[in-house]
């Protein structure tokens, strides 16, 4: 009785494996969104009162490219997301371009300096085949000249001559 329980776990384990099988295959022949749009990594490129200067990796296909658009996402959306939509974020452009390298980027740029000492925003991207919607926050560094010691200011020691003639004016002074 034993054999015949233990036999029909097997029959039971196999079916389950062969199944298992059948579908892994279909879901590894299927496309699922390996062609969709997507965003990454954001670097800085400008710092603490200095206008914005960013870009964000761009994962696309060819397809996608040639319909893609970014921009900042619409007030609503930020108001949906709970994050405030900041002024510095108004004059805020985004175009798409390619680095040297052949990646696909995001760039970020403003025309007025940003002294927001951090930034939340939320980037859309369109395209033929769909729509992404990715919230970024990133911490402005102050400027390099900022954080660089200023050079004390020199101060020069009177000279023997010119003290000799200021203890003279000073006696001619005392003595009128």
């Amino acid at each position: 009785m034993f054999f015949r329980e233990g036999d029909a776990v097997h029959k039971r384990l196999r079916k389950l494996s062969l199944q298992a099988s059948v579908l892994a295959t279909a879901l590894a022949i299927l496309p699922m969104g390996a062609d969709a749009a997507g965003l990454g990594k954001i670097t800085v490129l400008s710092a603490l009162g200095q206008p914005l200067r960013a870009e964000v990796e761009l994962t696309a296909s060819r397809e996608e490219l040639n319909t893609i658009t970014a921009r900042l996402a619409s007030h609503d959306a930020f108001k949906q997301a709970g994050i405030e939509f900041v002024p510095a974020l108004a004059g805020v452009k985004l175009s798409i371009d390619k680095r040297p390298s052949g990646t696909s980027v995001i760039r970020m740029s403003s025309d007025r300096p940003v002294n927001e000492p951090f930034l939340d925003l939320l980037i859309e991207l369109n395209w033929a085949s769909g729509r992404l919607v990715r919230e970024y926050t990133f911490l402005l560094d102050p400027a390099p000249d900022v954080l660089a010691p200023k050079p004390a200011p020199q101060v020069t020691a009177p000279t023997a001559k010119s003290a000799a003639g200021c203890g003279a004016s000073r006696t001619r002074a005392e003595t009128a």
